[in-house]
């Protein structure tokens, strides 16, 4: 007799289970769109895609103090051919690498005697960069993201500007005559 309760009960089930599910009835779909887009910002720069910042000659004597500089000139890295900002990509960021073995600091830059004649570098100085309104907050030099966004156009006739400014500064003294040429890459992020 339980056997057959147990047999009983679980037909029941099944029948009101069964009738749960008929009463279901599709009240809309849900469309997925989107664009997956293929990076295509470019550097537009007064060198063709590279930028030539002309930091200056300056004495030695004004570097007799470790972290003394020489005055910031402003720079700025132009990018075009941009996509149009969305709610997915409103910006872009913008990473930096270049050399910073001799100043010991991923701030830093060293500098070298890249184009500059002379037959040898200046040493115990580096290049630093950093975003033009935020001018004491040095760019680090190693790839680090979350430095610097870059929002994106909005038309197709608007341009994307990032505003910089660079300086040579005294890592350690004393500071000696020199070339001091430095190279910076600059890299796009699309997140």
């Amino acid at each position: 007799m339980k056997l057959n309760k147990n047999a009983a009960f679980l037909i029941l089930f099944a029948l009101a289970s069964h009738s749960v599910l008929a009463d279901e009835m599709n009240a809309g779909t849900v469309h997925f769109t989107g664009e997956i887009i293929e990076p295509s910002c470019v550097i537009n720069g007064n060198d063709g895609k590279d930028n030539n910042v002309l930091l200056g000659t300056w004495p030695t004597s004004i570097f007799s103090n470790v972290g003394n500089e020489s005055e910031p000139v402003p720079f700025t890295i132009e990018l075009a051919e941009c996509p149009l900002s969305s709610s997915g990509l409103p910006a872009v960021q913008l990473t930096f690498n270049g050399p910073t073995a001799l100043t010991q600091t991923p701030d830093l830059l060293d500098v070298s005697k890249l184009t500059t004649t002379g037959a040898t570098a200046a040493t115990n100085i580096g290049v630093a960069v950093s975003p033009a309104d935020e001018a004491t907050r040095l760019l680090k030099m190693d790839g680090s993201t979350d430095q610097v966004f870059v929002q994106l156009p909005t038309t197709q006739s608007d341009t994307v500007m990032a505003d910089f400014v660079a300086r040579y500064r005294a890592f350690a003294v004393p500071v000696t005559a020199g070339a001091a040429d430095a190279d910076m890459t600059v890299n796009i992020l699309y997140r």
